[in-house]
Formats: structure tokens, C-alpha cells, sequence
């Protein structure tokens, strides 16, 4: 049986005294969209921070890609494929876009300008005004500013936290169909996002996450059906995309 390109077994976060994330375990197969749910405070970007090496597990354990990465510090893990898209996008915004661009690049060597290229032809609205500050952008085209720049890292696994945040609907379809396209290009992604029952439309398997824990799993599909998951997290309309 393959093994999941990440593995999180018994995974605790602590800040101070705040227990934030209490021994959450959960795979993530090669070429899925794993989705991690749930409310504010709930604990999901706390584990994907740690998943990424932005805070330090307080317990448990964290296998990408074959490797035990529990306390890899989070510049040594680009490299190696793993790449997170901030919640708040955190783009460089007093630099230009084809700046911000550059600086997800630098794996490129030599063939950076040309994998820049294939953004602004994937993404035109960042090729036509590649000489502006980036914070000019507005919220839509800052969250695809930083999906680009991820997705010049090479990645393999792609940690996405709070896409849709702030965005009016228009541009949240707009964001899932990059998602959708990171994931064609052979990316796995692992999605939190407040918009429950969107990420769950987008996503192969869920997981609801309470106070630090997980509290259901399983295919999305299932969890899209069972009426105490939508009174719970979903809301009463069965809305689709």
C-alpha cells in the first residue's frame, strides 16, 4: 500500500497554557484535496502552522514525503515541497508583483523568468501590471498573487489557510477554480477554510474540527449528506456551487 504523502499521527499544539490542538492524527494522499473545517479557534490553522514549521508541536508527530519533519524549521521545508499560502495572503505589498513573483522563483535558478512567464499567462492580471505595488491589488487578485508565488515553489504539497477569506462570492469561485487547477497540475492540497460546506464541495475527504479536535471525518460527499454535520456546520440550505 502507498504511503500518504503526509502523515499527522497524535499532533498537539500548545500556546503557553492554551492547549490549541489536542492529538489530531489524519493522512493526506498523494494528488488529494484534504479539507480541515470547522469554526474560528477551532485549532485548523494551528495544525497546518505546525504542519509547516511556523510553530512547534507540542506532541506527536508529522511524516512528509517519507521524512519525520515533527521539528523542521519552515525555510528548510520549501525545498522539499511543501509550501503553505498564509491566511491574510501576506503578500510583499510595497514591491512590485513581478517582485513577490521573484521571490517564490528562487528554486527556479536559471529558468526563473520563465516559470514567472507561465504565471502571467495562467494569471493575465498579474502579467498586465507586474510593475505595480502589490498592495494595489485588490483582495481577489492579492489571494491569486499568492497562489502564484506558491506555485512557483515547485510544491508538492500545497497548505492553503482561509482562501476564500474576506472575498465576495464572484472571487471565491474564481479562487476554487485555481484550486482546482493546482490540483489538476498534480499539487496535493491541504485546505482549511471556514466556508465549510465549500471546502467540503471541493475536497475527496474532511475533517470538523471542535475546541482542538476532531470530532467527524470521512468522505466529503458523506459529510455533505448527514443532517447532523449541516444543522451543526453546514447551516439548513443545501446550497451548491
Amino acid at each position: 500500500m502507498t504511503e500518504p504523502l503526509l502523515s499527522v499521527n497524535d499532533l498537539s499544539v500548545s500556546y503557553g497554557r492554551v492547549q490549541a490542538v489536542r492529538g489530531v492524527s489524519f493522512d493526506v494522499e498523494a494528488g488529494a484535496l484534504v479539507t480541515l473545517v470547522g469554526a474560528n479557534g477551532a485549532g485548523k490553522s494551528s495544525i497546518i502552522n505546525a504542519i509547516s514549521g511556523i510553530v512547534r508541536p507540542s506532541g506527536g508527530r508529522i511524516l512528509f514525503d517519507g521524512a519525520d519533519i515533527t521539528k523542521t524549521k519552515s525555510h528548510r521545508l520549501v525545498p522539499r515541497g511543501l509550501v503553505q499560502v498564509p491566511e491574510g495572503r501576506q503578500i510583499l505589498a510595497t514591491m512590485t508583483i513581478a517582485e513577490n513573483l521573484q521571490m517564490g522563483a528562487r528554486t527556479h535558478g536559471a529558468g526563473a523568468g520563465t516559470a514567472i512567464d507561465e504565471m502571467y499567462q495562467r494569471f493575465p492580471v498579474l502579467g498586465e501590471r507586474r510593475r505595480l505595488a502589490a498592495g494595489s491589488l485588490s483582495g481577489g487578485e492579492q489571494q491569486m498573487l499568492a497562489i502564484a508565488r506558491a506555485m512557483l515553489a515547485r510544491p508538492k504539497l500545497m497548505l492553503m489557510d482561509e482562501p476564500s477569506m474576506g472575498l465576495a462570492p464572484k472571487i471565491v469561485n474564481e479562487v476554487f477554480a485555481v484550486i482546482d487547477e493546482v490540483l489538476a497540475g498534480g499539487t496535493t492540497v491541504l485546505l482549511v477554510e471556514q466556508n465549510a460546506r465549500r471546502a467540503l464541495q471541493a475536497a475527496r475527504e474532511g475533517h470538523i474540527l471542535q475546541n482542538g479536535e476532531i470530532v467527524r471525518s470521512g468522505a466529503s460527499a458523506d459529510l455533505l449528506a448527514d443532517d447532523d454535520i449541516i444543522q451543526a456546520y453546514l447551516g439548513t440550505g443545501r446550497s451548491t456551487r
